[in-house]
């Protein structure tokens, strides 16, 4: 079944819980989220960033997710995220990606309806999902302003007319944030929530303090999306590792880091109630 979709991972619009999706930069952040999905028996979304393409390439990336995945039983899906670029999302699905979201956001909106509506049909032509944003989370802003946040109207016109099977919301969420200390517009997300007849996502959520990302999940997110902060981690762990066994061997040093991302993963795994779901 690896690697999968996200319509596969088990997840639902009425899901009492959220899937967590990861975004790996190497081999070893691919291994880290495995192992803690196969403990956890947790579905899990392997990610695929543009900075993380730039640094190690489409190809080399796709093709690590798509092997290790298949080494645990737990359903993984191998996830683009933030695509600007048709191209870019053309390239990922001849390489077999199974999902990938297209980021319009910066688009008028019905520029991000047209070019959003053609990635969906790119993505469900070959069995992949789609997903979409509507709304602006920003990068590295203090507060999100109440014109960056979700229009319940706009998200329900977006959803029916491009197909996306889910879709992103801004509800005051920052992408970059590496400490949480942000709030959510909890009754904003109720009212898209019941409107929106697919599944919800967060972006930013390495910024969001652990009661509201609980809440998020009560209130209708089913997918959490996490970055910054397993960057955090990895730093942390080796920068300390490093200074107090300078000369250990580098391959331990790896292995130690891995087991620190994947510790962070199972974490918020349980948060997002997607332990044991597998």
């Amino acid at each position: 079944m690896n690697p999968c979709n996200l319509t596969q991972l088990g997840v639902t619009r009425e899901s009492p819980w959220a899937v967590g999706h990861f975004n790996i930069h190497n081999l070893e952040y691919v291994r880290a989220v495995v192992r803690a999905a196969a403990a956890e028996r947790s579905p899990a979304i392997l990610a695929v960033g543009m900075l993380s393409i730039k640094y190690m390439g489409l190809a080399p990336l796709i093709q690590a997710c798509q092997t290790i995945s298949r080494e645990t039983e737990v359903p993984v899906a191998v996830h683009l995220d933030h695509a600007r670029q048709l191209g870019v999302v053309r390239e990922a699905l001849d390489l077999g990606i199974n999902s990938v979201m297209f980021d319009g956001s910066a688009l008028s909106y019905a520029e991000n309806v047209e070019k959003t509506t053609e990635v969906v049909k790119m993505a469900h032509d070959l069995g992949a999902t789609a997903e979409g944003e509507v709304g602006i989370v920003p990068h590295g802003a203090a507060q999100v302003s109440a014109e960056d946040m979700t229009d319940p109207a706009r998200a329900v016109e977006f959803a029916e007319r491009t197909g996306v099977d889910f879709l992103a919301v801004s509800l005051g969420s920052v992408h970059g944030m590496k400490r949480a200390g942000t709030s959510l517009n909890q009754a904003l997300l109720q009212e898209v929530h019941q409107q929106i007849p697919v599944p919800l996502v967060l972006h930013g959520a390495s910024g969001v303090i652990d009661s509201q990302i609980q809440a998020a999940v009560a209130n209708g997110i089913r997918k959490i999306n996490v970055n910054t902060g397993l960057k955090v981690v990895l730093k942390r762990h080796l920068t300390a590792h490093l200074a107090s066994r300078p000369e250990s061997d580098l391959l331990d040093d790896f292995e130690g880091g891995m087991a620190a991302v994947a510790q962070s993963v199972a974490q918020r795994m349980r948060l997002f109630g997607s332990s044991g779901k597998a």
